[in-house]
């Protein structure tokens, strides 16, 4: 819980703020942003994919990959969608650990990346060292584009979900409790690749 209540203030004072300003760029803007950041982290979705033994989702999502940086513009816009290549679902290491049986362990929440659990801790840092972006990066020695995307990231999610979330908060009696039985309901269909539901406002 303060871990959690110090995520709070600091969305409060930064991310939300910003995720507001954000709110004024014109729709295309935000829309190929968005579509941007999806289409890299399939770079990271291919091989859970693959280690889940998903060999035909990695496929369609190797191919829905290339066209999207390709025809699609590194990834500004959608092409794939639009040719029926739309069943990318978001895998990551704590998902493929999960698939091996690995357990959940305790709740926790990570300081600024929030909700978690102990298996997908391990599968965010696996993820982080093993992300073709991260390691290329790295390699040309432009670190400092990596946390510039992940902030990025962030308040592109937070822009998408202001509503939902704000929402959230005030018809909860008690937000942490909410949040974490959201998450935890929302992993367990991610790990079980259960049908999403589209009224859930906690969407990552």
């Amino acid at each position: 819980r303060g871990s959690f209540a110090f995520n709070q203030a600091i969305d409060g004072t930064i991310f939300e703020p910003l995720a507001k300003g954000y709110k004024y760029l014109p729709s295309p803007v935000r829309t190929g942003t968005s579509n941007f950041v999806g289409n890299i982290s399939t770079l990271l979705t291919i091989p859970n994919n693959v280690l889940q033994g998903d060999l035909d989702i990695a496929g369609k999502n190797t191919l829905r990959f290339i066209v999207n940086s390709t025809v699609g513009v590194v990834g500004l816009f959608d092409p794939a969608s639009a040719i029926g290549l739309n069943s990318y679902e978001k895998e990551d290491f704590g998902q493929t650990l999960a698939v091996y049986g690995v357990g959940s362990g305790p709740y926790m929440v990570l300081p600024l990346l929030g909700p978690s659990t102990v298996r997908d801790a391990v599968g965010q840092v696996a993820g982080f060292v093993a992300d073709p972006v991260t390691v290329a990066l790295k390699r040309e020695g432009k670190e400092n584009w990596i946390w510039i995307g992940t902030a990025v990231k962030g308040i592109d999610f937070r822009e998408q979900n202001l509503e939902k979330i704000d929402n959230l908060e005030a018809t909860s009696v008690d937000f942490y409790a909410t949040v974490r039985s959201l998450y935890l309901e929302r992993r367990n269909r991610m790990i079980t690749n259960q049908a999403e539901d589209n009224q859930d406002p906690f969407q990552d």
